[in-house]
């Protein structure tokens, strides 16, 4: 039995919309392989800028085996120094909450942001445990390209931290291939980097259509309208502007529905408002526990990010949302995505940043015969018993963790 600590900044539990990958993975280790685990994440939960409170907290089923180490950080509402100040914040509660814990077996650490991870870091050399560092972004690179990040004494510091953590993680762990290949144009040995993707899990949600009418209604859409939906962050990153314009191409009888909050969403209501579009609805966030009944009562799933070289390697959580309800997907995002799209045939590419393009990608996936949406949803199913189910993936890094700690030195 292992005895693990995870910390990750954005992490959430499925209660809550956000990042549940890291609950997921702690409740298999606990549940399937008896670790004891401790989950490190934030009481300030991101994606909504407010703390996470007690009624949610005790809403949460207790697992043996698992425990939620809620740390306090820096409150910000916009991307601003503050929000410098709520990283920074998080490594330093989790440095010091760590420092007066029994020494795990071993310490996973992940980004973004790079300050977490370096806080697991300097815990596992006073702890005398393996660091796992899981790269979920690849910072700086992704912040210089987005534009976020110009200061060049900023960007030597986090590249000499990104540089750090290559070198003296034992393990590192990557959500896509481009990621693997990135960093193993580094230098860094490629046996040291393991792929485990995102995924779902499959038990978590059954089908049920009896909820789609009810779903609908939540929606605010009529039952013969054809819905797009896009569920997630509403960030620069993922460029929603062109989403919600494609508004004024889209053919009488399709709605476009974005459900979740973020920096842009007040930009993206002004641009509905502004444009009159109608058909664009734009919906607060609702619990990981009901995106698949809002996903289910849609008739196509939409991916979308900026159109920058750093996302052509992104394996966006809704890439496995959508095929694991059997939704077509439209995509903007070429590279990574497009080519598991297509190649799966599970839906179909819309160009990037088009507004147009993605209303004629909807219109054409609106055209599918029933033949070929239940062909879409095999083939999502398949896709996902390959790739995404997370049970497997979960053994799979469990085996990874057990490969790096000495025989004798566990309990």
């Amino acid at each position: 039995m292992l005895r693990i600590w995870l910390a990750n900044h954005y992490a959430v539990p499925p209660n809550i919309a956000g990042i549940t990958r890291h609950y997921e993975l702690a409740r298999e280790w606990a549940v399937e392989e008896k670790a004891e685990v401790t989950l490190f994440l934030s009481k300030f939960v991101h994606p909504r800028r407010t703390f996470i409170t007690e009624e949610e907290k005790n809403s949460l089923d207790k697992i043996k085996g698992l425990k939620l180490e809620w740390l306090w950080s820096f409150p910000h509402k916009t991307n601003d120094v503050r929000r410098i100040i709520n990283m920074g914040s998080f490594a330093a509660v989790f440095f010091l909450a760590g420092l007066f814990k029994r020494r795990p077996d071993v310490l996973i650490a992940s980004s973004p942001h790079l300050f977490t991870a370096f806080a697991g870091w300097m815990l596992a050399k006073i702890k005398g445990c393996p660091f796992v560092f899981e790269v979920r972004d690849l910072w700086p690179d992704s912040l210089i390209k987005m534009g976020g990040l110009s200061n060049r004494h900023i960007v030597r510091l986090l590249t000499w931290m990104e540089s750090f953590l290559y070198r003296n993680a034992d393990k590192i762990i990557v959500l896509t291939e481009h990621q693997r290949k990135f960093i193993a144009d580094k230098g860094i040995d490629e046996s040291k980097i393991a792929l485990i993707p995102n995924g779902i899990v499959v038990g978590s949600w059954k089908p049920d259509p009896s909820k789609r009418a009810e779903f609908r209604r939540k929606m605010g859409v009529p039952e013969d309208e054809f819905v797009a939906i896009y569920t997630g962050a509403h960030g620069p990153a993922n460029a929603l502007e062109y989403v919600v314009k494609a508004g004024r191409h889209l053919k009488p009888g399709i709605s476009i529905v974005l459900i979740g909050d973020g920096p842009e969403k007040e930009k993206l209501l002004r641009i509905k408002q502004e444009e009159g579009l109608d058909n664009v609805l734009l919906l607060d966030p609702v619990p990981k526990s009901e995106i698949f009944d809002y996903t289910q009562a849609a008739d196509c799933g939409i991916i979308s990010l900026a159109d920058n070289e750093v996302f052509r390697g992104a394996r966006p959580n809704k890439l496995f949302d959508y095929t694991f309800v059997g939704l077509p997907i439209v995509t903007t995002v070429d590279g990574e995505v497009r080519e598991i799209v297509e190649n799966n045939r599970v839906g179909v590419f819309a160009g990037a940043e088009d507004p147009e393009g993605l209303a004629r990608a909807i219109d054409q996936v609106r055209s599918y015969t029933s033949e070929q949406l239940e062909e879409i949803k095999r083939n999502g199913r398949e896709y996902i018993d390959r790739e995404g189910d997370r049970k497997k993936l979960a053994r799979r890094f469990y085996q990874i963790l057990q490969g790096l700690v000495r025989p004798g030195s566990t309990g």
